[in-house]
């Protein structure tokens, strides 16, 4: 019965398992989600706030989003966060990656704790994204002046 109880879900992987995503839509889930997900802690913040990207994002409409989530989410357990950003990356249009690395950034900040998991990720990211350090600064700098005013709990 162990098994069923097993939420790590990082062991006893079927070699034939492989993740990818359908659509860039899928792509975009699957990299915000193994983001804030990658130290095993993902808040209510953190879930309000993916939830919120989605729905304002013009790129969402008409997908089935709890579908695609659905899979994510699996994925993720039995892969990690970074083989997840790995099968996920090509499928984001070059135009979309800083949008996206915008938003991931934002998501990460939303339960107001950065843990060391996550500003790891996150450097593997810009670079998996293939974005410019300097972007990447810039972008975090930007999204970092928007909360400043941030009430934390």
């Amino acid at each position: 019965m162990e098994g069923v109880f097993n939420t790590t879900g990082r062991t006893n992987i079927p070699d034939s398992y492989t993740f990818t995503p359908q659509n860039e839509q899928e792509a975009w889930i699957a990299i915000m989600h193994a983001c804030v997900a990658v130290d095993d802690d993902v808040s209510d913040e953190e879930l309000d706030e993916m939830a919120q990207t989605l729905a304002d994002r013009t790129l969402f409409e008409g997908h089935d989003i709890m579908a695609y989530s659905r899979n994510v989410f699996y994925a993720h357990v039995q892969l990690g966060s970074k083989i997840l950003i790995d099968n996920s990356v090509d499928l984001v249009s070059e135009e979309n990656r800083p949008t996206l690395f915008a938003h991931t950034i934002q998501l990460v900040l939303s339960d107001c704790v950065v843990t060391e998991k996550e500003e790891e990720l996150i450097h593997y990211l810009y670079s998996a994204l293939d974005m410019d350090e300097k972007e990447a600064q810039d972008i975090v700098r930007d999204v970092l002046i928007q909360n400043k005013d941030r009430q934390c709990p």
